[in-house]
């Protein structure tokens, strides 16, 4: 096993490492993960536009020159998000991952945020561990739903139900959320990429009253945000049509959806038409609080 007794980490911002470089890494730490990360240069860019992750904040840890861990931090307003965290398994259990974060923590009070967000799978209990070592603390969990292909049968678009424009069904992202969403689903995100996006609208008469943001990736439906007007009687209702519509029309493809609030009041929507739990995410947060790190 290697050792850093003699040759600590040098822990660099990311953004002297070419694209290449950091997608390659980020494949590397991740191979064998509970879910291995492929990316490739143009993806690792698209990632951090649409999470808005800053390079000059995050950090890699290099050993003569050679990348062993990485922490990718995101910026919006006072809030951040860490991300990509990870340690090369031969230098794993000696402290680069905590080295990282702390300098993660430090950047994030310099920069004047208040909080910083993170999400780690429930099974990761070493990363748990660090994390609450470092003052973060659990706040809810976030799911992972898949669904098999051929669940449903081909169908027309039921009454009500039409394709609309991503700018369109995300005017009502605001008033159709009443649960606090995580990084990856807020609007910031999803503007960021809504000409990827396919979406569905329910109508009742003129007025929007749900909606289901998705696209085709991987032979599933890749569900990116599913809101109904919380003051509609039948809300669940509402979200079981838009799924099934979006799965009738394609019923040849799976269903994946990634971070849904367990407390999300559109959650029983998916899990009624057969989407199942994959994976568990616990949702972390860090306050910041004075010149030093932690409360």
């Amino acid at each position: 096993m290697n050792t850093i007794q003699n040759s600590p980490p040098n822990v660099v911002a990311a953004a002297m490492l070419s694209h290449e470089r950091l997608a390659a890494f980020l494949n590397q730490v991740y191979t064998n993960y509970y879910l291995p990360i492929r990316l490739d240069a143009e993806q690792f860019v698209q990632m951090c536009y649409t999470e808005d992750v800053d390079l000059r904040k995050s950090v890699v840890a290099l050993i003569d020159d050679t990348p062993v861990g990485i922490a990718l931090l995101a910026l919006r307003g006072v809030a951040g998000w860490v991300c990509g965290v990870g340690v090369l398994e031969p230098w794993r259990r000696q402290g680069i991952a905590r080295r990282l974060m702390e300098h993660i923590q430090a950047t994030a009070q310099t920069a004047g945020l208040q909080t910083l967000w993170l999400e780690v799978l429930a099974q990761n209990e070493a990363g748990l561990a660090l994390y609450q070592q470092l003052d973060f603390s659990w706040e809810r969990d976030l799911l992972v739903l898949t669904l098999e292909p051929g669940t449903f049968d081909p169908q027309p678009l039921p009454p009500g139900v039409a394709p609309a424009s991503s700018g369109v069904v995300l005017a009502h992202y605001a008033a159709f959320h009443d649960v606090r969403a995580p990084w990856q689903r807020q609007l910031a995100s999803l503007h960021h990429r809504q000409r990827d996006f396919r979406a569905l609208a329910f109508w009742e008469g003129e007025r929007m009253i749900g909606y289901v943001l998705y696209h085709l990736q991987h032979g599933n439906h890749v569900v990116m945000d599913m809101a109904v007007d919380p003051e509609h009687p039948q809300r669940l209702r509402v979200a079981r049509t838009l799924l099934t519509a979006m799965h009738s029309a394609r019923p040849d493809l799976g269903g994946y959806t990634i971070n849904v609030p367990a407390d999300d009041p559109l959650l029983p929507a998916f899990t009624g038409l057969r989407y199942r739990i994959w994976q568990r995410q616990h949702e972390l947060v860090w306050k910041a609080a004075g010149p030093g790190i932690g409360d």
